[in-house]
């Protein structure tokens, strides 16, 4: 089925289908990863690639995730900012095209993007233009009040949508999508992120990589997704039990 071709109940009868799996799944990581497969399965005539992402403190990651992000902040001089309640957007599910694509452990690049600092966050075009649309204050990413993101987004989910990702650019004229060569090689056409926060104000969000160009509207329809995995998944996270390793 196409992407475009998805109507609201479309969406709801995914998570109806996944969710008694999602529900069953030991570890948050376990249950993003049933999500991103069916999202992939059932559009796969569309979608490249699908993923999940939850923000997760540094000090609590896995030792290979806590290893890339170190050397990702080190990269940039920033080491200094970073500390064990930095929160970091966590790759946790992921399936796509691509046999690597398809384990969170063989990514190469997007393993996790610590927030450290609003500078570190506004020179990645699509991390920045995601939170401005998620409606997550700048100042969150200086200062990680918890409080500000509950209060802020709540219970209610967000958008970030790219209609055409190789043109769209932000204020600065940057690329939302950087990743020119692989929006060019795997003819992407449209992205969508849509997500929320958890009652411990941890951010979710599941981006959606797509070959079709859809209108606004088409991926409007799958914040309920989220909503529906969010809720669902609360109790993943007030555990703890984010990852399996």
């Amino acid at each position: 089925m196409r992407i475009e071709e998805a109507s609201a109940s479309t969406v709801a009868d995914l998570w109806l289908e996944m969710e008694q799996r999602v529900l069953a799944a030991g570890f948050l990581e376990e249950g993003a990863q049933i999500l991103a497969a069916a999202l992939y399965g059932q559009f796969e005539e569309s979608v490249v690639i699908g993923r999940v992402f939850v923000t997760v403190p540094f000090g609590e990651l896995p030792k290979a995730n806590e290893q890339f992000v170190r050397g990702l902040v080190e990269s940039a001089g920033a080491v200094e900012d970073l500390k064990d309640t930095t929160p970091v957007l966590s790759l946790i599910g992921t399936y796509g095209l691509e046999e690597d694509w398809r384990d969170r452990r063989r990514s190469k690049g997007h393993v996790g993007i610590p927030f450290v600092s609003s500078s570190f966050v506004d020179a990645i075009p699509m991390m920045s233009r995601l939170l401005k649309d998620f409606g997550v204050p700048v100042g969150w990413v200086d200062s990680h009040d918890s409080e500000m993101i509950v209060n802020t987004i709540g219970s209610s989910a967000g958008l970030l949508f790219v209609e055409n990702a190789a043109t769209a650019t932000d204020a600065q004229g940057r690329k939302i999508i950087a990743a020119q060569d692989f929006v060019a090689n795997y003819d992407v056409k449209s992205v969508f992120g849509v997500g929320g926060a958890y009652p411990t104000s941890q951010i979710a969000v599941i981006v959606t990589f797509c070959r079709s160009q859809i209108p606004r509207i088409v991926a409007e329809r799958f914040v309920t997704l989220a909503a529906f995995f969010i809720s669902k998944t609360a109790g993943y996270v007030e555990q703890g039990r984010i990852f399996s390793d």
